[in-house]
């Protein structure tokens, strides 16, 4: 845990934990980094749980499940454009990916990240049977 950020019960219903600010951040700013632990794509493709499971670049990826310390594996998607206030900068190289603000955040405001659309392609197949509400 650090005293810019805090784990917190997220905003958006059935998300679980969210991340929030408890300071301001400016656009640009880092403010987290989510690391874990380094996969190759054989590797990746045997994990069973990918709900912390990021793919930096051509055959690396990093997986925070086993990591409640990476506080940056709870920010959450919100699902609605304009509403994002992080982007995750991927570094295959140094692997990891920096979050960085994307516009003025403000103390206690949440944390949201597009996950993109192949994240919610895979989530879909994944909970067909059991949907959430």
């Amino acid at each position: 845990m650090s005293d810019q950020l805090a784990v917190r019960t997220s905003r958006l219903q059935n998300a679980g934990n969210g991340l929030f600010a408890l300071q301001s951040f400016g656009a640009g700013d880092v403010v987290c980094v989510y690391h874990g632990d380094i996969l190759t794509t054989r590797e990746a493709l045997q994990v069973e749980d990918k709900s912390y499971l990021m793919r930096l670049g051509k055959g690396v990826y990093i997986d925070a499940r086993d990591h409640p310390d990476v506080i940056a594996r709870y920010i959450n998607d919100c699902r609605s454009k304009g509403v994002h206030n992080v982007a995750f900068e991927k570094d295959p190289i140094k692997k990891r990916a920096i979050v960085r603000a994307i516009r003025p955040i403000a103390p206690n405001e949440e944390l949201y990240v597009n996950y993109g659309t192949w994240y919610w392609l895979a989530y879909n197949m994944t909970h067909k049977e059991n949907p959430i509400k």
